[in-house]
């Protein structure tokens, strides 16, 4: 709008024709506006420029009036001056009136020492320029001057030169205050210090010794400045400062020694600078015969020579050891420490490298000192290091103060940042806030146990996985990959101890990793062998006692939950349930912490194994390490592969080397043994909880359960009664009776049992620790038994009756209850717990001949957990006829034996705890008794040979068979397990031999599942495919199979994998 304001007025039509008139009148409107504020603009203008020119006018006359009387006060001053003097003579024409030549020899002296202050300040004001020497010299010769003044009769006529006389004396403490600081200023040239010093000296009457110490203080003072700046200016890095330091500490080291040392006979330059002078004479010009100032002054000289002597090399290597002392105490234990600047151990490594490279290098050496340096060491010296150049020629000391001192330092605050991220991890894991916070989502919990059994756990606790499978079973797919990668086993893991249990594993796994990685990091940049031996214990113990804290929290709510469950009453807020529910969060916990964790065990261990796992890892090849030697089977995450410097292949063979003098049992820590029986100690406690309650409440249904049963007052044979034929002789001929006995135990029984094993499976299945379910069975056991001692003082009181029929069904409960719980351990008993490791050595080495050994009867007959039992039976038997009882006993063993192995599989938790008659034949049930509870199998075909003695198995064997093998053949022919699995089938097999199915696919399964448990099947796959393995393996029998694959059936411990560590 103002450019169409601005157009000219003949325009002013063409304005009109092109716009309207309300466009007219709005620029109209803005046109005012502008020459509104235009007329503002100018006047404003006018009136600053007025006002500006008026200061100005002001100024220049106050400059002229100024200008005006400076020259009249000079010019009066000249004609004072010109009237004052007459018209200059030299000496040689001295007035021959005596008076007046002892007049002018005085005025000349006086006007020397008036003129002092003027030069003094000449040399002072110049920065640049090393005069500080020559102030002092003109300070001293003035005071000569002043002296002899004092002895002349005339002094009285100039009475200015009182006055001047104290402003020249105040000069000595300016100059000395002024050298001290020209040693304060960085960046300088040598002589300029050296000037400094010598004025300084000189001035103040110093003797050399004191003149290098306080050279080095003022170097001690460029050190605190450049510390100083980390806490102005937080930005600044910790190395660049330290790097700074040590560039200061270098320089200072070798000015001292151009200063003060004797190099090729050369005289120091701090002597040089301080002795050398102009004769007197030149000192004292002006002066009309100065004999006696320049008498004095070369008696001065000569009294500054005798002080300055040359110091012992040894007095300058001790002072310049103790001030490198005292350095190192303020750059590492001062107030502030440059070291703390650095968080990690890697940082300390890269410091520590950027220190040497600065001490070492020659960028930054000064060229003087450059210089000075291939003086004394001559040609090739440029391929040494100047600090050991410097430190070998000043401080004459093979061990390197600075390196020793940092050294110091540098573990110092390895250890703690070792230490703040151990407290940080104790920090970080919140366990009580997550053990309260279990169950509070769930909303309010019954007291009822049935209610509990039903509920199932979706936040952990479950260890099988469902695993997608076709109808056939799992051997209808056995080429297929039943285990897929070792995700599914981490899966099934993660399941199984819920996130929040891996989570904490994960955190304080992952944490104790990165400290055991910084550590070593640090370890191999410098020094291996003297850092590890400092820094392994430390490391250790701090991990012990972080874990061991860890621990005591976690017992500390174990107790409480323990107090919790046994004083529980009826309406308080923590239900049962719930306190078990925490308890088994503990446990798992534990669980993880103590086979899951690969980074405590490791930092427990030998360094020999830090070292290994380094290596692998370089390698790319996982390893992992835990409480147990078994465990180290399975993968866990591992740290990345590390760039470990310049030269990582010699730092690695340098810690190798320094980690061999420790030992290579990474089990012979006693901190790592104590660990893990505190672990093991703990996890049995935290399921003591789970223990008590579970087996209270199953006794008491099955009390309720057994007071309840009316069949065993009946008079007639049971449900599910088998009827047995006993051929006899007698003078009559054979006679045959028979006789009707129980051929199972009670449903209450079996129903008891199934809940507890369902329990086991529930909270970890074959994964628990051996020791857990052992006390598990004895606590079951010790319930039964006092119930049936209850159930037996009814029945001797008349409370309840018994018939003859029910005391057996009674005996074959009590028979089968101590069959199936044999296997159970008093945990009050001595040596329970004393030495896990040596148990398990001694079960597993003694499992299998300790099985065959076993006999067709009860084999723990005389344990002291079993007696119980046995006292039971012989209380109920003593009710019966005893010919009836002695008739019936032999029979119900054996129908009690039978049953047992029919629940083999189904209570296998507990009857791998210890399996009874394994080298009793399995009967098919008779076709008599249809009453069992127990579904029946469909018929399946059975394999021709067994599995692992298939001729199919290996085609080297098939081609290369010896005789040895045919007679193995043989004998496997001749097995148990031939005769079990043929006796009641057809003899011939639906498979046939040349297909060999059953040969690869179990061993494909087999190798799958030892990969995955770290158990012995995986060695069992690589039998498979050989020969001479086969042969060995032909003769073994059904037994010795299931000694290979533990417990309870071949199919329960593969798909539950089975595992007992101790």
């Amino acid at each position: 709008m103002a450019s169409a304001a601005a157009v000219p007025s003949n325009d002013a039509e063409s304005l009109f024709r092109a716009k309207k008139i309300p466009e007219i009148r709005s620029i109209h409107k803005s046109t005012l506006h502008e020459i509104d504020r235009k007329t503002d603009e100018l006047r404003l203008l006018v009136g600053r420029s007025y006002r500006d020119l008026i200061d100005s006018a002001d100024s220049i006359l106050l400059i002229h009036s100024s200008s005006q009387s400076i020259s009249s006060t000079l010019t009066s001053i000249s004609s004072s001056l010109q009237s004052l003097s007459g018209p200059p003579k030299s000496h040689h024409s001295l007035p021959k009136n005596p008076n007046r030549s002892r007049l002018y020899s005085i005025a000349a002296r006086v006007k020397y020492v008036v003129d002092t202050p003027e030069h003094i300040w000449g040399c002072l004001d110049d920065p640049e320029s090393s005069m500080l020497l020559e102030a002092s010299g003109r300070y001293l010769r003035a005071r000569q001057v002043h002296s002899l003044l004092q002895k002349s009769p005339d002094l009285d006529k100039f009475p200015l030169l009182r006055h001047q006389w104290q402003i020249v004396r105040s000069f000595r403490s300016q100059i000395s205050q002024r050298s001290r600081e020209r040693l304060s200023d960085q960046g300088l040239n040598l002589a300029s210090y050296a000037d400094a010093l010598a004025a300084v000296a000189v001035i103040d009457d110093l003797n050399p010794k004191k003149v290098l110490s306080i050279f080095l203080d003022s170097r001690k003072s460029w050190i605190s400045q450049k510390i100083s700046k980390i806490s102005s200016d937080p930005d600044l890095k910790c190395s660049a400062v330290l790097c700074d330091v040590a560039k200061v500490i270098r320089m200072s080291l070798g000015q001292a020694g151009q200063m003060f040392l004797t190099a090729l006979n050369e005289t120091p330059l701090f002597y040089k600078t301080v002795l050398g002078s102009s004769p007197g004479a030149q000192y004292f010009g002006g002066i009309p015969n100065p004999e006696e100032e320049v008498r004095l002054w070369k008696e001065h000289m000569e009294a500054l020579e005798s002080t300055m002597v040359l110091l012992e090399h040894e007095l300058v290597a001790s002072s310049c050891a103790s001030w490198l002392k005292e350095c190192c105490k303020e750059i590492f234990g001062g107030g502030v420490k440059l070291i703390n600047g650095v968080l990690n151990g890697e940082g300390l490594g890269k410091s520590e490298r950027l220190l040497k490279g600065v001490l070492d290098g020659r960028e930054d050496l000064e060229e003087s000192l450059e210089s000075w340096l291939k003086s004394v060491f001559g040609f090739g010296s440029d391929n040494e290091s100047p600090w050991d150049q410097i430190r070998g020629l000043i401080l004459k000391e093979e061990k390197d103060i600075f390196e020793g001192k940092l050294e110091e330092a540098l573990v110092k605050r390895m250890k703690e940042i070792v230490d703040l991220e151990f407290e940080n991890l104790s920090k970080s894991v919140d366990l009580r806030d997550l053990i309260e916070g279990i169950g509070t989502k769930d909303g309010e919990m019954s007291d009822d146990f049935r209610v509990y059994l039903k509920k199932g756990f979706v936040d952990g606790g479950v260890w099988f996985s469902e695993i997608k499978q076709s109808r056939g079973g799992i051997l209808a797919n056995l080429n297929l990959k039943i285990i897929s990668d070792e995700s599914d086993f981490k899966s099934c893991l993660n399941l199984y101890f819920g996130p929040e249990v891996t989570k904490i594993r994960d955190e304080i796994d992952n944490k104790c990793k990165g400290i055991l990685e910084d550590v070593l990091s640090f370890i191999e940049s410098n020094n291996s062998s003297s850092r590890l031996k400092d820094l392994v214990p430390f490391l250790q113990e701090k991990c012990y006692n972080t874990i061991s804290a860890i621990l005591k929290d976690l017992e500390g709510e174990l107790v409480k939950l323990a107090s919790l469950l046994e004083n529980y009453k009826e309406g308080d807020p923590l239900k049962p349930a719930l306190i078990v529910e925490r308890s088994l969060f503990i446990g798992r916990i534990l669980f993880a912490l103590r086979y899951h964790s690969s980074n405590i065990p490791l930092i427990l261990g030998t360094p020999r194994q830090w070292i290994r796992d380094s290596n692998i890892n370089n390698n790319n090849t996982p390893k992992s390490s835990s409480f147990t030697p078994k465990r180290y089977s399975f993968e866990s995450p591992r740290s990345p592969n590390r760039v470990f410097g310049e030269n990582p292949n010699f730092r690695r063979q340098t810690l190798a080397a320094a980690a061999a003098l420790f030992g290579s049992d990474y089990r012979s820590n006693p901190r790592l043994d104590e660990l893990n029986k505190t672990l093991q100690s703990l996890c049995i406690k935290a399921h003591n909880v789970w223990i008590n309650w579970v087996s209270n409440e199953l006794s008491i249904i099955l009390s309720h359960d057994l007071d309840k049963d009316d069949s065993l007052s009946a008079s007639t044979p049971l449900r599910g009664w088998d009827v047995t034929m006993i051929k006899q002789e007698s003078s009559e001929g054979p006679l045959e009776l028979q006789i009707a006995l129980p051929s199972m135990p009670s449903v209450y029984v079996i129903s008891f049992f199934y809940q507890a094993c369902l329990e086991i499976h529930r909270i970890g299945g074959h994964i628990l620790d051996r020791i857990i379910l052992q006390n598990f069975a004895y606590q079951l056991l010790d319930k039964v038994v006092k119930i049936y001692e209850n159930f037996f003082a009814k029945t001797e009181s008349g409370k309840s009756r018994v018939s003859e029929k029910g005391l057996l069904q009674i005996l074959l409960d009590l028979r089968f209850i101590g069959d199936v719980l044999s296997g159970s351990k008093n945990p009050k008993s001595d040596g329970s717990e004393s030495n896990p490791k040596s148990d398990q050595l001694s079960q597993v080495t003694t499992k299998s001949a300790f099985r065959r050994r076993q006999s067709h009867h009860l084999q723990s007959e005389s344990s002291p957990v079993i007696i119980p039992v046995t006292n039971l039976i012989s209380k109920f038997s003593a009710r019966l006829d005893p010919i009836d009882w002695a008739t019936y006993e032999p029979y119900l063993w054996e129908n009690e034996k039978q049953s047992y192995m029919s629940y083999v599989v189904l209570f296998g938790f507990l009857v791998q705890l210890n399996r009874l008659y394994t080298d009793v034949v399995q009967k098919s049930p008779k076709t008599s008794n249809t009453d069992l509870n127990i579904m029946r199998c469909s018929q399946v075909p059975r394999f021709k040979y067994l599995p692992i003695s298939a001729p199919a198995l290996s085609t080297r064997a098939a081609q290369n068979k010896s005789a040895g093998q045919v007679a193995s053949d043989e004998a496997s022919s001749r097995s148990p397990y031939r005769s079990f699995s043929t006796g009641d089938r057809s003899p011939k097999s639906d498979f046939d031999d040349s297909e060999s199915f059953a040969a690869p696919s179990l061993m494909s399964f087999m190798t799958q599942v030892g990969s995955k448990f770290g158990e012995s099947t995986s060695r069992l796959g690589s039998m498979l495919s050989d020969g001479g393995q086969v042969s060995r393996l032909k003769d073994r029998s059904l037994s010795s199979f299931g000694d290979i694959l533990p417990g309870s059936g071949i199919f329960s411990s593969l798909t539950s994998g089975a595992r007992f560590d101790s």
